[in-house]
């Protein structure tokens, strides 16, 4: 049986803890510098770890106060996907027209992303679809989309799907997706993103999210929306598990 990659046994250790409940929510992480020196690994090593632990809802990294414990992998969406959490359906519901185009489309290898191959469990000379498309609510820009698809599981892409609904065409495809995880933070515009939108001084908000299929990673999608565009309401109610005793935090 193969082994894993060191980067996971490392991500494994610390999930085993958090579920444990030997680590909690909000409890500081060592720098990066201490957990390389205690897990005798480079950093780049442990910086996969932390990607692979960060996307999957186990830690969070605060600007400016460090790495933390989290428990948002408790709200991880656990159901098939739909066109009904689509970006297209948020404009819609809005009352206004969604319109996706394409800026670029490309196959890549795990090595050209190193991050995003880790935590798509994908080898350095394995394949990686990459588009990057621009959402438009009306004439209005919304949002920059980074997609990345396991070209295994998805071997060919028909690229002139990409400028409609994705999710549709990964539906038409036999494809359903499992589970997946979700993550928000702040950013400032890199150099592609701040090129599209003519400014480097929009702030944006970034979310992440990863799709499974199966038991299998499938696709990590990056949305760069804009700031002054687009904002977030939440439903949320505490559900009490009898086993555990414990109450949980659920947004909708």
């Amino acid at each position: 049986m193969a082994k894993n990659p060191k980067y996971i046994e490392i991500a494994n250790y610390f999930i085993e803890k958090i579920r444990n409940q030997e680590f909690k929510a909000n409890d500081p992480l060592e720098s990066e510098e201490k957990l390389c020196s205690q897990f005798n690994v480079s950093h780049m090593t442990m910086a996969k770890a932390m990607n692979e632990l960060s996307i999957n809802g186990y830690i969070k990294r605060i600007p400016g106060k460090g790495t933390f414990i989290s428990d948002n992998y408790k709200i991880s969406i656990k159901k098939p996907f739909s066109a009904e959490i689509s970006m297209s359906k948020q404009i819609e519901d809005a009352g206004l027209v969604p319109r996706t185009e394409l800026y670029k489309y490309s196959i890549i290898r795990g090595k050209d992303k190193s991050d995003v191959a880790s935590i798509l469990n994908v080898e350095e000379n394995e394949f990686l679809h990459l588009f990057v498309r621009i959402r438009y609510a009306g004439e209005k820009l919304m949002a920059i989309s980074y997609t990345y698809i396991v070209q295994k599981i998805m071997p060919s892409i028909d690229i002139s799907r990409l400028e409609g609904s994705f999710n549709k065409y990964v539906e038409e495809q036999g494809l359903v997706r499992s589970d997946g995880v979700t993550e928000f933070s702040a950013v400032m515009p890199d150099k592609e993103n701040a090129k599209i939108l003519g400014t480097d001084n929009i702030p944006l908000l970034k979310q992440t999210v990863k799709w499974n299929v199966g038991d299998k990673p499938f696709e990590l999608t990056e949305h760069y929306f804009v700031g002054s565009s687009y904002s977030i309401t939440s439903d949320m109610h505490i559900i009490h598990n009898p086993d555990s005793g414990e109450d949980y935090l659920i947004r909708e």
